[in-house]
């Protein structure tokens, strides 16, 4: 974050492409560009969901990731039919994930900007993540970077290769 920006732009450490075929499409990434994954990690989070309207809705939601293990780095997300995570057809990037070290001031920071919460954790808190969008579509994931301090670690415990 600088004094004018709720983001650095060399805090942008993933794109994150949802799609409704995650093994075809790591596949496919794979045969076009080489890329290695991580093994996937299957888990479920508390989320709450805010639509157009400003109301919410609190879901657990059956998340299936990997991250390609070179930079630059790629989230495949599994489509949760029905959430923020749906695949968006047309573009191929669903989000820009940002590491952020204040998110509470990211989250405001971003309002200001233009953009409104879409998904966070669902006690009520902005503590680890927040998904954000802006008129026009694009959407923003901050994450607490505590979340990862080791990056590249976590990558490699996770490779496949």
């Amino acid at each position: 974050m600088t004094a004018t920006t709720p983001l650095r732009a060399a805090d942008l450490y993933h794109s994150g492409i949802v799609v409704d075929d995650f093994d075809g499409a790591a596949a496919r990434l794979t045969a076009a560009t080489g890329c290695s994954w991580t093994r996937p990690l299957e888990y479920t989070v508390a989320v709450r969901i805010w639509d157009a309207g400003g109301e919410t809705v609190d879901v657990d939601m059956p998340f299936r990731v990997a991250f390609t293990v070179g930079a630059p780095h790629l989230e495949l997300v599994a489509a949760v039919p029905g959430t923020v995570w749906t695949e968006t057809p047309g573009r191929a990037v669903h989000h820009l994930g940002y590491w952020v070290d204040d998110i509470a001031a990211a989250a405001a920071g971003l309002r200001r900007a233009g953009y409104t919460l879409e998904a966070a954790p669902a006690d009520d808190t902005l503590h680890t993540f927040g998904y954000f969008i802006d008129p026009s579509g694009v959407r923003i994931e901050i994450v607490d970077r505590a979340l990862f301090p080791d990056w590249p670690g976590f990558l490699a415990q996770l490779s496949t290769s």
